[in-house]
């Protein structure tokens, strides 16, 4: 139970004592345990209060120490308000450490990124700082002896973490530690940029990118796969070409923001139509990692726009005429595109596709097909090994040898830069292959080169021996082990 006590004017002593100052005597008892100061200044806003401050024998040992240092403080408050205002408060977030900080950043920052970048901090941080020396060491102490920094980032190479996870690591640390100084500046006071050095980022492979005739490979493998529904091949093939064909786009993007509202169509006897790339209002909170660099537009080639009328064709034969704030590549259930309601008496939302929903897309269908449309003969080299993303790669390199970029001065990467929503440095560093590879050719004509790969892919259809998808690859696999 807590002790009850009262303010009185007289010290233990039976003096009288000055304005400000008041005994704190017991209700039942009337023994004095301490002294209590008030004084009167104006907050952060203005406005005038009247705050207190406790001395008590328990903590300084005696009433004759309490009753000084109250009186002390008094004085000092006071000409403290004299001359700012307001006595200065201890930064008591000097004594958090970055776990708290951490728990401060979910709360207060984490509904500002996205559920996926959220939970990527979380998990790294768990698995990889939470038990970690810096991870309990007060601001304070990391503020006054920056080489805590130094020698978190030896403990790690130490342990020889591979670079990349490294990075990682050091990267969401000091994303945490940035916000938790703008936060708290009086707690944390030292600049991290030069404290915490990411390692280089040091490429394995360039970009991939395949010809026309291999990407449209691709899609012949994806439409001719073995579905439960002749539906899924015509959207699954409507997905690729549109990564393939756009330039240029994300997958993100495409699985979370383009709806049928986006999307406007070539103009009539030929030409390339555009994709509008933007977060929707009523969208979910996700769609912030879909739009990397923000809302763009992206140039969209006939060979993807055929492709999606083809899907939304099927799929409105079956399901009936959609609403234009549909999603182009939204979750199909039983009875349809599904929608969802948020929150009671909410319009209903679209469902987009998972990260997990893309994830088994890409094991189910991507990989297979990929593996198929290899065995070609007139397949390109490493086609076997080309990821979904890389369909990116082959729009940009595409336009870097077409007459959309290459005039007769040389080239122009400024409208490329921004239908990639890349900048320019950006495109040159990733890109500078292709354009060293294309430099001095006479450009192409995107349109004409892209259609005329597809009418030779379906001139001369390939047909696999054997087609092999990801079950029997599993059994096949589990075979060969028990043969060991």
């Amino acid at each position: 139970m807590a002790l009850q006590v009262t303010e009185v004017g007289i010290d233990h002593r039976g003096n009288e004592l000055p304005d400000g100052v008041s005994a704190l005597a017991r209700k039942d008892n009337g023994v004095i345990v301490g002294f209590k100061v008030r004084w009167r200044e104006e907050d952060e806003d203005g406005r005038k209060r009247q705050p207190s401050k406790s001395f008590s024998k328990r903590k300084l040992d005696s009433l004759d120490r309490a009753l000084k240092a109250a009186t002390d403080f008094l004085a000092g408050a006071r000409e403290a308000v004299k001359l700012d205002g307001a006595v200065a408060r201890p930064d008591t977030s000097g004594t958090m450490t970055p776990n708290e900080l951490l728990r401060e950043w979910i709360t207060h920052h984490g509904p500002e990124v996205s559920e996926a970048y959220g939970e990527k901090v979380v998990r790294l941080w768990a698995n990889e700082i939470e038990h970690r020396p810096i991870a309990h060491t007060r601001l304070e102490r990391i503020s006054a002896d920056p080489s805590t920094l130094v020698r978190f980032q030896d403990e790690l190479v130490k342990e020889r973490m591979q670079t990349p996870k490294r990075r990682d690591v050091l990267s969401k640390f000091r994303s945490v530690m940035r916000w938790g100084r703008r936060r708290h500046p009086g707690a944390l006071t030292l600049e991290l940029s030069g404290l915490l050095e990411l390692p280089k980022h040091k490429k394995s492979r360039l970009a991939y990118a395949p010809d026309a005739i291999g990407t449209e490979r691709i899609i012949e493998a994806i439409l001719n796969r073995p579905a439960h529904d002749d539906l899924l091949p015509l959207r699954d093939a409507a997905f690729a070409a549109s990564m393939a064909y756009t330039i240029a786009s994300r997958p993100s993007e495409w699985r979370l923001s383009v709806r049928l509202e986006n999307l406007f169509a070539p103009p009539p006897g030929g030409g390339i139509g555009t994709v509008e790339l933007q977060r929707a209002g009523d969208s979910h909170q996700e769609i912030d990692a879909g739009l990397k660099t923000g809302a763009h537009v992206a140039l969209l080639l006939s060979n993807a726009w055929d492709r999606i009328v083809m899907y939304r064709a099927a799929l409105e034969d079956r399901y009936g005429p959609q609403p234009q704030h549909a999603l182009l590549f939204q979750v199909l259930g039983p009875e349809g595109p599904v929608w969802i309601t948020h929150e009671k008496d909410a319009q209903p939302v679209p469902l987009a596709w998972s990260m997990n929903n893309y994830n088994q897309w890409v094991k189910r269908v991507w990989i297979p097909a990929r593996k198929v449309a290899a065995q070609a003969p007139d397949a390109p080299l490493g086609l076997e090994r080309m990821v979904f993303y890389d369909c990116r790669h082959f729009a940009i390199s595409m336009a870097l040898h077409s007459t959309l970029v290459v005039g007769p001065h040389g080239m122009n990467l400024h409208p490329l830069a921004g239908w990639a929503a890349h900048d320019i440095e950006t495109l040159q560093r990733y890109y500078s292959h292709m354009i060293a590879r294309y430099m001095g050719k006479p450009p192409v004509d995107i349109e004409q080169e892209c259609r005329a790969a597809r009418e030779t892919v379906e001139a001369n259809p390939f047909r696999p021996d054997e087609r092999i998808g990801p079950q029997r690859e599993v059994h096949r696999r589990r075979r060969a082990r028990a043969l060991w």
